[in-house]
């Protein structure tokens, strides 16, 4: 970990041009404050505020690029919520690998059969499935006292 008494630094991912089908905005925004209230610093969670699409509206799409991938390299962490697909995503689990940051995905787990199997299947990237917030928060916990 790059800050040993700073709180984890996390890159939050989640869907965000690739909608929202199949787990609602609203419950994705619980994510972050999840996170935050089991003491890490989110330095990513642009995609749950109310009106982040009007926001991102204004940036070319280098711009979102790079901006993204700043936060990436800033972060001791990721955890992706998975459950909507998103090329997106995908690039970032990626990028987070091939950076060495420990990646954690979840997804809720009545969606584990439409989940990418090669996401499953990445060396560097642990799948957690989930049926609500309770089991989130223990999963996330769980995770992070093992980095």
């Amino acid at each position: 970990m790059k800050y040993t008494n700073a709180p984890k630094r996390v890159f939050f991912s989640c869907s965000m041009r690739g909608g929202f089908e199949k787990l609602a905005q609203e419950e994705l925004r619980k994510i972050p404050d999840i996170l935050e209230a089991q003491g890490m610093a989110v330095i990513s969670r642009h995609q749950t505020r109310e009106k982040f699409m009007e926001d991102e509206s204004r940036l070319t799409d280098s711009e979102i690029h790079d901006r993204d991938y700043g936060w990436l390299k800033e972060a001791d962490i990721v955890i992706a919520e998975i459950t909507n697909p998103s090329l997106g995503v995908g690039a970032e689990i990626a990028d987070a690998v091939n950076l060495g940051i420990p990646v954690l995905c979840v997804y809720k787990r009545e969606h584990e059969q439409q989940i990418s199997a090669y996401v499953r299947g990445k060396a560097g990237v642990v799948c957690k499935a989930y049926s609500g917030c309770d089991e989130l928060k223990d999963i996330i916990r769980e995770y992070s006292e093992h980095l």
